[in-house]
């Protein structure tokens, strides 16, 4: 019979021997390669703390900027507003014929405070040249400190109630001169007993009047979040 062709022989694996030498190379590798990894994470971790930091500054930066330039551009329009202004305030101060400037005018129609004591001396003095006695004079339906705190508000109302005694002409005068009063004063109600033809009579009148804020003179300036 002929010879069977040999099969080749399986190649066994090269052992390397695990010497102390190659196995403590082995263990500074992976330490090398454990702290090159740890030492690459620092530096991203570092690396993005870096970039948040100068983004933020930046972001504030620019937002502090913005906020320069606007209040640059608000001064700016003042200054052309006042300049335009100007002629006109000078007209409102002037004193008139009757020495009295149309602030003042203004300022008696609608003060910058409730003006109540003010108030009753103007209405002391037109009873006074209409005739009448005025018992008592009192207010009510003051502002809330809502409305009050409110700057969009123009003006703000309270009602005052009078006590009127004297002849119906002399009520009559005094009501008149309430409407033609330097004061604004807006007529509500009128309750009149006694005889109206003869006689005296007692009245009670109820106005409602008026006050304005004082003017906002915050500083415009404001941050840009």
């Amino acid at each position: 019979m002929p010879d069977k062709p040999q099969q080749p022989s399986a190649k066994k694996p090269l052992v390397i021997p695990k010497t102390d030498v190659s196995q403590d190379n082995d263990k500074s590798t992976r330490r090398f390669v454990y702290y090159m990894i740890a030492l690459i994470a620092l530096i991203v971790i570092a690396g993005g703390v870096l970039v948040y930091w100068l983004a933020g500054n930046f972001v504030t930066q620019t937002n502090k900027n913005k906020a320069q330039d606007k209040t640059i551009t608000l001064l700016e329009q003042k200054k052309l507003d006042l300049a335009e202004l100007l002629p006109n305030y000078d007209a409102i101060i002037a004193p008139t014929n009757n020495g009295r400037s149309q602030k003042d005018a203004i300022l008696s129609a609608l003060p910058d405070n409730d003006g109540f004591k003010e108030l009753i001396a103007m209405i002391e003095k037109m009873g006074q040249q209409s005739g009448v006695l005025i018992p008592s004079v009192s207010r009510s339906g003051a502002a809330s400190a809502a409305a009050a705190a409110d700057q969009t508000v123009a003006a703000l109302p309270y009602q005052v109630s009078i006590s009127i005694g004297g002849t119906f002409a002399q009520v009559q005068d005094f009501i008149k001169k309430t409407e033609n009063s330097a004061r604004v004063m807006d007529f509500v109600t009128l309750n009149i007993a006694g005889s109206t033809k003869s006689g005296p009579v007692t009245a009670s009148a109820t106005f409602t009047v008026y006050y304005q804020l004082p003017a906002n003179i915050n500083p415009t300036e404001k941050g840009l979040e």
